[in-house]
């Protein structure tokens, strides 16, 4: 599923080639129909009308979603790509995925549900094989309106101090990987994403996320950080993500090792998660200092006195690896043209 930096990736080729564009004709299915699956609760004629003969003036992220700005108009066509969902310009390059690649050796690409042309010239395609997209028309403030109002905070532009992002995580029971994929928490976290947070920041994904201590929260800034930006300077291309990265091992269920240590696969959450048992161990699961345990249930205690339960050993915890955001390196095996996007890859239009 397309994440954060995916989709970013998708904001950056849009901003890229059609920015200050006019255009000039809105298509639908490769036979002209119009999936009323993918356009959701949205006239083919009130979307034409959103776009054809307007400017598109700028290009936004939040999270997982993206919205475009057109001129004279009071509409706003909004993209979440769901699964397989990618857009990709004609002669210029596509959004790159991990788990399948975008056919752009024809035109209009198989699996196009909506194609785009402007007035320089430039044809963009929203692609989607399995159809889990979905593309909406916002009247007004997009970010008034759900599902953008209701997401969380954003890691790559505006991730907030170490005291807030700690009250994000301080009460809540359940597991830290479930708290990470949700959107009202941090928008844009995604499964890879939080797999390898978790990874970096020592975790183990079914550590309750209230029992994380400062210093583990601070781990797990840190590395939010530090993951979402490299990947996102990287474009998303998954072959300019660091050696050392889980990612580069975790698909498929397969049984393989990062750094030499094993991987196990879970489901937390309903969600398959890779974690490297040796690494990633669970610890005290008493509540973060400033947060109340729950009360004893009356009668929980036994009639009779008993010892003090003997104190375990402190397990010493070697500190959590930072991930530091470093840009991509000039050069990737194996050789392959890159994105035309990829010397354009500035912040603005992205707030």
């Amino acid at each position: 599923m397309p994440e954060l930096p995916e989709v970013e990736s998708a904001r950056c080729l849009v901003e890229a080639h059609c920015i200050g564009a006019k255009v000039t004709k809105v298509e639908f299915n490769e036979d002209g129909s119009f999936d009323e699956k993918i356009f959701k609760d949205v006239e083919r004629k009130a979307f034409v009308s959103a776009l054809l003969n307007k400017t598109l003036k700028a290009a936004h992220r939040r999270g997982k979603h993206m919205w475009w700005d057109m001129s004279g108009g009071a509409d706003s066509p909004l993209f979440h790509f769901g699964m397989t969902g990618a857009f990709s310009i004609r002669g210029k390059g596509a959004m790159k995925y991990k788990a399948f690649v975008v056919d752009t050796s024809n035109w209009p690409p198989r699996f196009a549900k909506l194609v785009v042309t402007f007035d320089n010239g430039i044809a963009l395609a929203y692609t989607d094989p399995r159809r889990f997209g979905r593309i909406r028309l916002v009247h007004g403030d997009v970010t008034a309106s759900p599902p953008i109002s209701e997401l969380g905070f954003y890691p790559l532009l505006a991730m907030p101090d170490e005291t807030t992002f700690a009250s994000h995580f301080a009460k809540r029971g359940g597991p830290i990987k479930s708290v990470l994929l949700d959107q009202t928490i941090a928008a844009g976290v995604g499964n890879w994403i939080a797999d390898e947070v978790l990874y970096h920041s020592r975790l183990h994904p079914e550590q309750p996320a209230k029992s994380l201590t400062p210093a583990q929260l601070r781990d797990l800034r840190d590395a939010m950080e530090g993951v979402i930006k490299t990947a996102c300077d990287a474009g998303a291309d998954a072959e300019m993500f660091p050696d050392d990265w889980l990612f580069h091992h975790r698909w498929g269920k397969v049984a393989g090792e990062v750094g030499g240590e094993p991987i196990q696969f879970i489901t937390v959450g309903g969600r398959t998660t890779a974690f490297v048992p040796k690494r990633q161990k669970k610890t005290s699961e008493k509540p973060a200092a400033g947060v109340k345990a729950e009360p004893k249930k009356r009668g929980a205690e036994n009639d009779e006195p008993s010892k003090a339960p003997a104190k375990k050993a402190a397990v010493k915890r070697a500190p959590a690896k930072k991930v530091v955001a470093r840009k991509a390196p000039a050069k990737k095996p194996p050789p392959r043209k890159p994105m035309a996007v990829a010397a354009t890859r500035s912040l603005r239009a992205r707030v």
